[in-house]
């Protein structure tokens, strides 16, 4: 038995999540919620202000449990009280199916299963899932692109250049299996994918499904896994949130991939790698098909350098995080995903290389402890903002003053001419 294997059958069947969405316990917090109401509570009442869709014809004083019920549901984040105990019943029913070794979710066809990383593999082996797995996961959503020939060199260099710890030799090596894999799966009955709404997955679905049209494997069976919720988390980052017996429920949820989302996924990689921006933008309302992508390219385009002082939307929060005193990178991390990004998707080596590059900058933006950044003590090296970084916080000057290093986002050059940069009023790239 692999290590794998062996972790995966460790792994609990549910979740905290899956547990707090208990029924019982659901039902007793609709008569708690219905009690408050009556009795005249405001916090109760701003609950049901804020999830009940008919909150002003209602008799508050004479609540019903069915309103309070409908509530909670809401705030579990379904539609309804009997959509919520679908959900449950349906986890519960999955869970079963785990324990009492049921036939494996994807044993009707030999069945290739894509993540952009390995988050989800050790729960889909617990799940009974029998398909092989692939970790897709090129973060393109930083730093350069181009669709020639070299594409994968230039991203091995660039990773390797930009996150500690990285390798070119390795991290090309990687690429090219993982492409390969791609090359191939057109052998495979079906090809589930399993990608959540942030700019990480979306852009890199959008080159998988490419990638699929160019070798005409998306004449097989491609299915999509796709949400941007999920009942019971409040703050959905990713699937790789989910347990396994979410995860098997999800598979029943699974969508064949549209044949409108190939050409549509061809035409934003093609966008990626352009030296502008507006193909991207062109895409925003135009992403039918792909539902998630738009979001996703309008949070992408905001790491661009910004009209008003140069910085991207992820180098701003960061220094705005330090503005209230010196933190360890990895508290920084947590600020930035938990409560700060509207869509998150950084890896923790990516955010780390958005630091260092407001480090290494001629006039820096940041300065750490000299504590070192390796594993022994990741995330615990502590950043400051030094007199630069405050300048740029209150716009009295531009990061351009400061030399940073060269970044690419996608096909621009930023700061190149011409200096394309995000206008956060607008919501769009203008040239400065």
């Amino acid at each position: 038995m692999t290590d794998l294997m062996r972790d995966a059958q460790t792994l609990p069947l549910l979740s905290p999540s899956d547990l707090s969405l208990d029924l019982d316990r659901q039902k007793r917090l609709a008569k708690d919620l219905k009690n408050a109401v009556r009795a005249g509570d405001n916090t109760a009442i701003a609950r049901l202000r804020k999830h009940h869709p008919r909150f002003g014809a209602l008799d508050l004083a004479a609540l019903k449990l069915t309103d309070a019920q409908l509530t909670i549901a809401r705030e579990a984040g379904v539609a309804s009280w009997p959509a919520l105990k679908r959900h449950v019943e349906r986890i519960d029913a999955a869970r079963d199916a785990i324990e009492t070794h049921h036939q494996a979710p994807d044993a009707d066809l030999p069945t290739l299963h894509v993540r952009c990383g390995n988050d989800i593999e050790a729960a889909l082996n617990r799940a009974g899932f029998a398909g092989d797995f692939l970790m897709f996961a090129d973060p393109i959503c930083q730093g350069p692109l181009t669709r020639g020939s070299s594409l994968l060199e230039t991203r091995a260099a660039f990773i390797a250049a930009e996150y500690p710890g990285e390798s070119y030799e390795r991290n090309l090596e990687g690429l090219r299996n993982a492409e390969r894999k791609i090359g191939d799966a057109g052998k495979y009955g079906r090809i589930a994918l399993w990608f959540e709404h942030d700019p990480f997955d979306q852009l890199l679905l959008a080159r998988l499904l490419a990638m699929l049209r160019e070798t005409q494997a998306d004449r097989r069976k491609v299915e999509l896994i796709s949400v941007d919720r999920f009942p019971g988390i409040s703050k959905f980052i990713g699937i790789g949130q989910l347990s396994p017996a979410a995860l098997r429920h999800m598979y029943d949820l699974r969508r064949p991939v549209p044949v409108s989302a190939y050409a549509q996924a061809s035409e934003a990689w093609t966008a990626l790698c352009a030296p502008t921006p507006r193909p991207l933008l062109d895409l925003v309302d135009r992403s039918d098909s792909l539902p998630f992508l738009g979001d996703a390219i309008l949070r992408y385009l905001a790491e661009l350098p910004s009209v008003e002082n140069g910085l991207s939307f992820t180098e701003q929060t960061i220094l705005e995080i330090l503005a209230n005193g010196p933190c360890p990178w990895g508290q920084i991390f947590r600020e930035f995903m938990r409560e700060r990004d509207p869509l998150p998707y950084h890896g923790d080596l990516m955010f780390l290389g958005t630091l260092l590059r407001l480090r290494d900058a001629g006039t820096p933006a940041v300065l750490d402890d000299g504590s070192g950044l390796d594993h022994a003590g990741r995330g615990k090296t502590v950043f400051s903002l030094t007199q630069a970084g405050r300048a740029l916080l209150e716009c009295r000057r531009d990061w351009t003053s400061c030399t940073p290093r060269r970044r690419d986002h996608g096909g621009i050059q930023c700061f190149g001419d011409p200096d394309w940069r995000w206008n956060r009023d607008l919501q769009r790239p203008v040239i400065l």
